[in-house]
């Protein structure tokens, strides 16, 4: 499937569509900086009833936001190897969570076969994503 946005709306109301279609625990986010993968996350998390904060847990490496499902939210630009993704509990995942990963590209060899993949890449104009 290929998505086409046009604006971080669209690509916040993709997510929104996804969370409720998605069946996976974990779902991983590749793309450069700044091709809307946190905006899909906001999107998501609006559709499983979460109206408060995302933003990129750059620093934090993870979030959790409890909706109608909890929600780990993953960064892992700054991560490398088996060590620091278990330092963040990577591998620890609850049972009936959720598991957004950013920078996926960064643990490739370490993200489970069944895991849901989404590609994110700039489009012609300014605003448009190819997803």
């Amino acid at each position: 499937m290929i998505f086409h946005s046009h604006s971080e709306e669209e690509t916040k109301k993709f997510g929104t569509q996804c969370s409720k279609t998605l069946d996976g625990e974990m779902i991983c986010l590749f793309g450069e900086m700044g091709c809307g993968k946190t905006e899909f996350v906001k999107g998501f998390l609006q559709g499983l009833g979460y109206d408060g904060d995302v933003t990129s847990p750059t620093f934090a490496l993870c979030y959790r936001y409890d909706a109608e499902k909890t929600v780990f939210h993953y960064d892992l630009y700054r991560l490398s190897g088996y060590d620091d993704l278990y330092s963040i509990g990577f591998f620890d995942r609850e049972p009936g969570s959720i598991s957004l990963v950013e920078w996926s590209e960064n643990a490739e060899e370490y993200l489970p076969e069944d895991a849901v993949r989404i590609y994110f890449e700039y489009g012609e104009g300014i605003e448009d994503r190819i997803i």
